[in-house]
């Protein structure tokens, strides 16, 4: 799945130009595609169509949760970002995950 999102596009986005966090942002890739998935209610290999505003999301969701990486215990980083969730709700399907 990881393969909708590639590294080197994940670090373009998030400004990265070096290679020592690979495996950190392969992580969050992965995670922001499941959290998508969960937030919209449906799995891309079940119909859910992989757009630009999905994409856009996702990236947007890499780039917080590098951002913020360090912040344990901080109840605000474990929302979803509104504009994120603002790109993916439009694809909600409640209850098909």
């Amino acid at each position: 799945m990881s393969e909708l999102i590639g590294l080197e596009e994940a670090k373009l986005h998030c400004r990265i130009d070096d290679d020592y966090e690979d495996t950190l942002i392969q992580a969050y890739i992965e995670a922001a595609l499941e959290v998508c998935q969960k937030h919209i209610g449906k799995r891309f290999d079940n119909g859910l169509e992989f757009t630009a505003a999905i994409k856009i999301g996702c990236l947007m969701y890499v780039s917080q949760l590098y951002e913020y990486r360090t912040m344990i215990g901080d109840t605000d980083a474990k929302e979803i970002p509104m504009a994120v969730s603002a790109l993916w709700s439009v694809y909600r399907d409640v209850g098909v995950y």
